[in-house]
């Protein structure tokens, strides 16, 4: 079975792909131009993810960093309660 990441990983390619490639009744037809612009936008994608993971990283890691905030004593502050 296929993860929620995969689903909306291969979803988001093939976007990606059909956005800049050319139907034909052969299959699909890509030029040049419009390579360039999948290669771009598919690394968009991989930086996005990355990017994702790192702060999906960062806040299962917890301390002062986690959320973006900081600390000045190295300690975290504690949260305030309403």
């Amino acid at each position: 079975m296929s993860s929620a990441f995969e689903v909306a990983t291969r979803a988001a390619i093939e976007e990606i792909i059909q956005s800049h490639a050319q139907a034909s009744k052969f299959g699909y037809v890509v030029t040049h131009d419009s390579m360039q612009e999948i290669v771009g936008d598919l690394y968009a994608l991989f930086l996005t993810s990355r990017s994702l993971k790192a702060a999906g990283d960062r806040l299962l890691a917890g301390g002062p960093m986690a959320l973006g905030g900081t600390s000045k004593t190295g300690t975290a502050s504690r949260p305030r309660r309403f």
